[in-house]
Protein backbone atom coordinates (compact mmCIF):
# COMPACT_ATOMS: atom_id res chain seq x y z
CA UNK A 1 0.00 0.00 0.00
CA UNK A 2 3.20 2.10 -0.50
CA UNK A 3 1.66 5.47 -2.09
CA UNK A 4 3.72 7.64 -3.69
CA UNK A 5 3.95 11.62 -3.37
CA UNK A 6 2.09 14.12 -4.86
CA UNK A 7 2.83 17.73 -4.67
CA UNK A 8 0.33 20.68 -4.97
CA UNK A 9 1.19 24.12 -5.62
CA UNK A 10 -0.92 26.99 -3.62
CA UNK A 11 0.43 29.58 -4.46
CA UNK A 12 3.98 30.01 -3.94
CA UNK A 13 3.73 27.53 -1.24
CA UNK A 14 3.95 23.43 -2.44
CA UNK A 15 2.22 21.28 -0.55
CA UNK A 16 3.11 17.68 -0.31
CA UNK A 17 0.88 14.74 1.27
CA UNK A 18 3.28 12.54 3.48
CA UNK A 19 1.58 9.06 3.92
CA UNK A 20 2.49 7.53 7.17
CA UNK A 21 0.32 4.52 7.14
CA UNK A 22 -3.34 2.60 7.02
CA UNK A 23 -4.90 2.73 10.28
CA UNK A 24 -8.35 0.21 10.00
CA UNK A 25 -11.00 1.24 11.59
CA UNK A 26 -14.69 -1.20 12.56
CA UNK A 27 -18.25 0.10 12.35
CA UNK A 28 -17.92 -0.73 16.02
CA UNK A 29 -16.52 2.72 16.34
CA UNK A 30 -19.88 3.80 16.06
CA UNK A 31 -22.03 3.75 18.84
CA UNK A 32 -25.51 4.65 17.77
CA UNK A 33 -26.91 1.39 16.23
CA UNK A 34 -28.90 3.20 13.58
CA UNK A 35 -25.92 5.30 12.60
CA UNK A 36 -24.19 1.80 11.75
CA UNK A 37 -26.95 -0.03 10.36
CA UNK A 38 -26.50 3.43 7.90
CA UNK A 39 -22.88 3.44 7.60
CA UNK A 40 -22.82 -0.03 6.71
CA UNK A 41 -24.94 0.19 3.58
CA UNK A 42 -23.07 3.17 2.43
CA UNK A 43 -19.80 1.04 3.38
CA UNK A 44 -21.56 -1.77 1.09
CA UNK A 45 -21.16 0.30 -2.10
CA UNK A 46 -17.53 1.91 -1.49
CA UNK A 47 -15.72 -1.36 -1.11
CA UNK A 48 -13.66 -3.98 0.81
CA UNK A 49 -11.06 -1.14 1.68
CA UNK A 50 -13.52 1.24 2.99
CA UNK A 51 -12.77 1.01 6.71
CA UNK A 52 -9.21 1.39 6.25
CA UNK A 53 -8.10 5.04 6.85
CA UNK A 54 -4.95 6.26 5.39
CA UNK A 55 -2.70 8.68 7.92
CA UNK A 56 -0.98 11.60 6.34
CA UNK A 57 0.80 14.37 7.29
CA UNK A 58 1.74 17.28 5.08
CA UNK A 59 5.23 18.72 4.17
CA UNK A 60 4.87 22.27 3.39
CA UNK A 61 7.47 24.28 1.49
CA UNK A 62 7.51 28.30 2.45
CA UNK A 63 10.20 29.59 0.51
CA UNK A 64 13.26 29.24 2.46
CA UNK A 65 11.22 27.79 5.28
CA UNK A 66 10.09 24.35 5.88
CA UNK A 67 7.04 23.21 7.57
CA UNK A 68 4.51 19.83 8.56
CA UNK A 69 1.22 20.28 9.87
CA UNK A 70 0.85 17.27 12.02
CA UNK A 71 3.88 14.66 12.23
CA UNK A 72 2.07 10.89 11.99
CA UNK A 73 1.52 8.17 14.31
CA UNK A 74 5.79 7.82 15.01
CA UNK A 75 6.18 4.31 17.37
CA UNK A 76 2.77 5.22 19.21
CA UNK A 77 0.77 2.51 17.27
CA UNK A 78 1.17 -0.30 15.25
CA UNK A 79 3.95 -1.50 12.69
CA UNK A 80 2.45 -0.40 9.66
CA UNK A 81 2.81 3.59 10.93
CA UNK A 82 5.63 6.04 11.54
CA UNK A 83 6.29 6.11 7.94
CA UNK A 84 6.06 10.08 7.55
CA UNK A 85 9.74 10.11 8.54
CA UNK A 86 10.87 8.08 5.66
CA UNK A 87 7.95 9.94 3.49
CA UNK A 88 9.97 12.84 4.22
CA UNK A 89 13.60 11.97 3.88
CA UNK A 90 12.71 10.68 0.50
CA UNK A 91 11.34 14.41 -0.35
CA UNK A 92 15.11 15.46 0.43
CA UNK A 93 14.12 17.25 3.87
CA UNK A 94 16.05 15.61 7.14
CA UNK A 95 13.89 16.40 10.04
CA UNK A 96 16.50 19.31 11.05
CA UNK A 97 15.33 21.24 8.53
CA UNK A 98 12.24 21.39 9.33
CA UNK A 99 11.51 24.60 10.84
CA UNK A 100 7.64 24.99 12.08
CA UNK A 101 5.33 22.39 13.02
CA UNK A 102 1.65 22.74 13.18
CA UNK A 103 -0.59 20.67 15.20
CA UNK A 104 -4.20 20.03 14.39
CA UNK A 105 -4.68 18.41 17.41
CA UNK A 106 -2.83 16.11 20.43
CA UNK A 107 -3.91 12.35 19.34
CA UNK A 108 -1.08 9.87 18.95
CA UNK A 109 -1.77 9.40 14.66
CA UNK A 110 -0.81 13.46 14.43
CA UNK A 111 1.58 13.78 17.70
CA UNK A 112 3.50 10.04 17.78
CA UNK A 113 5.87 11.58 14.52
CA UNK A 114 7.34 14.61 17.29
CA UNK A 115 9.43 11.98 19.25
CA UNK A 116 11.76 10.22 17.46
CA UNK A 117 13.49 6.66 18.26
CA UNK A 118 15.65 7.50 21.21
CA UNK A 119 12.91 9.48 22.37
CA UNK A 120 13.98 12.81 21.98
CA UNK A 121 12.74 15.48 19.90
CA UNK A 122 12.51 14.41 16.30
CA UNK A 123 12.25 17.84 14.95
CA UNK A 124 15.13 19.63 17.04
CA UNK A 125 15.01 23.07 15.23
CA UNK A 126 11.10 23.14 15.01
CA UNK A 127 8.74 25.31 16.60
CA UNK A 128 5.28 23.65 17.44
CA UNK A 129 2.49 25.66 17.29
CA UNK A 130 -0.79 24.82 18.48
CA UNK A 131 -4.32 26.38 19.25
CA UNK A 132 -4.31 27.71 22.92
CA UNK A 133 -7.44 25.66 23.63
CA UNK A 134 -5.78 22.69 22.71
CA UNK A 135 -2.64 23.44 24.44
CA UNK A 136 -4.61 24.03 28.14
CA UNK A 137 -6.64 20.76 27.29
CA UNK A 138 -4.20 18.21 27.52
CA UNK A 139 -1.38 20.58 29.24
CA UNK A 140 -3.64 22.48 31.98
CA UNK A 141 -6.63 20.28 32.72
CA UNK A 142 -6.47 18.14 36.09
CA UNK A 143 -6.24 14.47 34.87
CA UNK A 144 -9.92 13.85 36.83
CA UNK A 145 -11.53 16.91 34.37
CA UNK A 146 -11.08 15.18 31.47
CA UNK A 147 -13.26 12.56 29.67
CA UNK A 148 -12.36 8.94 30.12
CA UNK A 149 -11.38 8.90 26.58
CA UNK A 150 -8.69 11.46 26.80
CA UNK A 151 -7.25 10.37 29.78
CA UNK A 152 -5.35 7.14 28.85
CA UNK A 153 -3.35 9.01 25.99
CA UNK A 154 -2.91 12.50 28.31
CA UNK A 155 0.76 11.50 29.94
CA UNK A 156 2.22 10.28 26.23
CA UNK A 157 0.67 13.68 25.07
CA UNK A 158 2.62 15.83 27.61
CA UNK A 159 5.81 13.80 27.47
CA UNK A 160 6.41 14.41 23.39
CA UNK A 161 4.68 18.22 24.09
CA UNK A 162 7.24 18.39 26.93
CA UNK A 163 10.31 17.82 24.08
CA UNK A 164 9.38 21.17 22.85
CA UNK A 165 8.46 22.86 25.81
CA UNK A 166 11.04 25.95 24.67
CA UNK A 167 9.62 26.14 21.30
CA UNK A 168 5.78 25.70 21.79
CA UNK A 169 3.55 28.17 20.50
CA UNK A 170 -0.02 28.88 22.02
CA UNK A 171 -2.08 29.89 19.22
CA UNK A 172 -4.83 32.18 18.93
CA UNK A 173 -7.68 32.07 16.60
CA UNK A 174 -6.28 33.46 12.65
CA UNK A 175 -2.66 33.56 14.34
CA UNK A 176 0.19 31.36 12.82
CA UNK A 177 2.98 32.60 10.38
CA UNK A 178 4.37 32.18 6.70
CA UNK A 179 0.60 32.29 5.37
CA UNK A 180 -0.18 29.71 7.33
CA UNK A 181 -2.95 30.45 10.05
CA UNK A 182 -5.25 28.77 12.77
CA UNK A 183 -9.31 28.36 12.90
CA UNK A 184 -10.66 26.59 15.52
CA UNK A 185 -12.67 23.49 14.71
CA UNK A 186 -13.69 22.00 18.09
CA UNK A 187 -15.39 18.67 18.59
CA UNK A 188 -13.44 16.39 17.57
CA UNK A 189 -11.34 17.49 20.58
CA UNK A 190 -11.49 20.76 22.29
CA UNK A 191 -9.22 23.22 20.66
CA UNK A 192 -9.30 20.88 17.02
CA UNK A 193 -7.88 22.93 14.54
CA UNK A 194 -8.09 23.64 10.68
CA UNK A 195 -5.14 25.37 9.53
CA UNK A 196 -5.70 28.13 6.27
CA UNK A 197 -2.50 27.95 3.78
CA UNK A 198 -3.23 30.69 1.95
CA UNK A 199 -0.68 32.34 -1.02
CA UNK A 200 -0.98 34.05 -4.50
CA UNK A 201 -4.93 34.53 -4.26
CA UNK A 202 -5.25 30.58 -3.67
CA UNK A 203 -6.18 28.67 -0.03
CA UNK A 204 -5.81 25.21 0.96
CA UNK A 205 -7.42 23.98 4.42
CA UNK A 206 -5.83 21.58 6.09
CA UNK A 207 -8.25 20.12 8.13
CA UNK A 208 -6.99 17.22 10.20
CA UNK A 209 -9.72 14.93 11.59
CA UNK A 210 -12.88 16.55 10.20
CA UNK A 211 -13.68 13.71 8.83
CA UNK A 212 -12.68 10.02 9.64
CA UNK A 213 -13.80 7.45 6.63
CA UNK A 214 -14.57 9.81 3.68
CA UNK A 215 -17.31 6.94 2.39
CA UNK A 216 -19.07 7.16 5.13
CA UNK A 217 -18.89 11.68 6.44
CA UNK A 218 -19.33 12.77 3.41
CA UNK A 219 -22.34 11.87 2.18
CA UNK A 220 -23.98 11.43 5.87
CA UNK A 221 -21.74 13.97 8.17
CA UNK A 222 -24.53 13.18 10.83
CA UNK A 223 -22.81 9.54 11.58
CA UNK A 224 -21.03 9.74 14.49
CA UNK A 225 -17.92 8.00 15.87
CA UNK A 226 -16.32 7.18 18.98
CA UNK A 227 -13.33 9.42 18.47
CA UNK A 228 -15.03 12.48 18.63
CA UNK A 229 -15.06 13.88 21.96
CA UNK A 230 -17.77 16.63 22.07
CA UNK A 231 -19.96 14.32 18.77
CA UNK A 232 -22.84 17.60 18.65
CA UNK A 233 -19.90 20.12 18.48
CA UNK A 234 -18.00 17.89 16.24
CA UNK A 235 -21.05 17.71 13.92
CA UNK A 236 -21.49 20.99 13.67
CA UNK A 237 -18.24 22.18 13.49
CA UNK A 238 -18.11 19.26 10.35
CA UNK A 239 -21.53 21.25 8.54
CA UNK A 240 -19.76 24.13 8.96
CA UNK A 241 -16.21 23.63 7.38
CA UNK A 242 -17.69 20.81 4.91
CA UNK A 243 -20.37 23.97 3.50
CA UNK A 244 -17.41 26.40 3.69
CA UNK A 245 -14.74 24.68 1.51
CA UNK A 246 -17.33 24.08 -0.60
CA UNK A 247 -19.09 27.08 -1.36
CA UNK A 248 -15.41 28.80 -1.26
CA UNK A 249 -13.79 26.16 -3.56
CA UNK A 250 -11.14 25.73 -1.26
CA UNK A 251 -8.99 22.61 -1.42
CA UNK A 252 -8.52 20.09 1.37
CA UNK A 253 -5.83 18.50 2.81
CA UNK A 254 -7.26 15.82 5.30
CA UNK A 255 -5.35 13.58 7.91
CA UNK A 256 -7.79 10.30 7.03
CA UNK A 257 -8.77 11.39 3.23
CA UNK A 258 -8.41 8.95 0.27
CA UNK A 259 -5.58 9.01 -1.43
CA UNK A 260 -3.40 11.27 -2.58
CA UNK A 261 -4.92 13.41 0.81
CA UNK A 262 -5.53 16.37 -1.19
CA UNK A 263 -8.52 17.18 -3.40
CA UNK A 264 -11.56 19.53 -3.76
CA UNK A 265 -15.37 18.91 -1.58
CA UNK A 266 -18.13 18.93 -4.04
CA UNK A 267 -21.40 19.50 -2.71
CA UNK A 268 -24.64 17.82 -3.93
CA UNK A 269 -27.79 18.12 -1.69
CA UNK A 270 -27.17 17.72 1.96
CA UNK A 271 -24.16 14.79 0.76
CA UNK A 272 -20.52 15.78 -0.10
CA UNK A 273 -18.34 14.25 -2.19
CA UNK A 274 -14.19 14.13 -2.48
CA UNK A 275 -12.45 14.74 -5.55
CA UNK A 276 -8.76 13.83 -6.05
CA UNK A 277 -8.08 16.72 -8.89
CA UNK A 278 -4.81 16.83 -8.40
Amino acid sequence: MQQASRSRMIGAVEVTPLWDGPLPSTLEKIPDAGHRAEADKLLARAGPDALIMNVYGFLLRLGDRHALIDTGAGRLMSAELGRLDAALRAEGVAPEQIDYVFMTHVHRDHFGGLVDEAGQAAFPNAQLLLHEKEAAFWLDTRLEDMPQRARRYRDAACQALALYAPRLRRIKDGEGMSGVSARLAPGHTPGHTVWLVQSGGQSLLAWGDLIHLAPIHLPAPHIAMEYDLDPATALATRRRVLDWVAADNILVAGAHLPAPGIGAIVRSGSAYAFSPGL
